[in-house]
């Protein structure tokens, strides 16, 4: 079986959000223009895989807050973010 493409979703602490693209033996191909919002970049990542189409992807992206938000304990922050893999053909 062919090992897929993997586009990941990346972004930084100051807003910035941008998609890389690995093959399959994990060394980056392609890194995209910034983007100002997360919906921006998984919108064009997701335009970049069904352009590519057969290619088998593995799709990476956050969803969530990426403002830090006070733990439990109130001593330490913690993001509310959650990394969603998707398998695409």
């Amino acid at each position: 079986m062919k090992r897929p493409l993997l586009v990941d979703q990346r972004e930084n602490g100051k807003g910035d959000y941008w998609v890389v693209i690995r093959g399959g033996n994990r060394s980056v191909s392609f890194t995209s223009e910034m983007y100002v919002s997360r919906s921006n970049a998984i919108r064009a990542a997701k335009k970049h895989i069904a352009d590519i189409d057969p290619v088998p992807v593995a799709f990476s992206y956050w969803t969530g807050d990426r403002m830090p938000r006070p733990s439990a304990d109130g001593m330490s922050y913690s993001l509310d973010r959650t990394l969603v893999t998707e398998r695409i053909r």
